[in-house]
């Protein structure tokens, strides 16, 4: 059997991680072959996954990964100086605000998307109505083709239809008052979108923009 295991030196200070091929003695007891490394004075073999290594100042994991016996777990073994020391030589990377702004708008317009997607309309007619940006524009050419059309005094069918269901024939007045009830149902989440926009756009910091939070449940109950 093969296992992946931990050399630490006599400090328990993280030095390589090795395959362990475990075999029976001629006793039936179990014996490590380490494959491809030999143990140097003082090291010693633990039974755990690799440390995550810090890659840059104020990154994740360890300068110098310790194990901690009593612990059971791995622990910055780096001093106060030897961290500053390092921090001074790694420093973090150049954030692109921007990229980080745009990144987060994409998400916020993804949102509102999906949100809407999933929270159609009851109309006083009983249907259900999509309101999703898509829904609304095929709603406003839908619309213009037919005051074109009625314009030109050629004959036309003012026609729409209930989510899973086929079109059927509205009146202008009926076709109308749901365009403004989707309009008026999507209006605050709208708002909220360019008020978290507004938001982003406002941030100078990773810090802050990570931290501006996207919740587009909590629109209906506030508006």
């Amino acid at each position: 059997m093969l296992i992946v295991k931990c050399v630490v030196d006599r400090d328990g200070i993280y030095q390589d991680i090795v395959v362990v091929h475990i075999s029976q003695n001629e006793n039936g007891k179990p014996c490590e072959h380490i494959q491809g490394y030999t143990l140097k004075e003082g090291e010693r073999l633990v039974n755990t996954a690799k440390p995550t290594k810090r890659k840059h100042a104020g990154g994740a994991g360890f300068v110098k990964p310790r194990w901690d016996a009593s612990a059971a777990a791995w622990v910055e073994g780096a001093t106060a100086e030897e961290l500053a020391a390092w921090e001074a030589a790694h420093p973090a990377p150049e954030v692109d605000l921007d990229a980080l702004r745009a990144a987060k708008q994409d998400a916020n317009k993804a949102a509102l998307a999906d949100w809407l997607a999933a929270h159609p309309l009851t109309w006083t007619d009983g249907n259900v109505y999509g309101v999703t940006e898509q829904d609304q524009t095929e709603m406003a050419i839908n619309l213009a083709q037919y005051q074109l059309a009625a314009a030109a005094e050629q004959p036309a069918a003012l026609e729409w239809h209930a989510q899973k269901q086929q079109c059927h024939t509205f009146t202008i007045d009926e076709y109308t008052a749901l365009s403004l009830a989707i309009a008026a149902y999507v209006y605050p989440y709208r708002r909220y979108q360019e008020q978290v926009k507004a938001a982003i756009y406002a941030a100078e910091s990773e810090a802050e923009i990570g931290a501006i939070k996207i919740d587009y449940g909590g629109v209906g109950a506030a508006a």
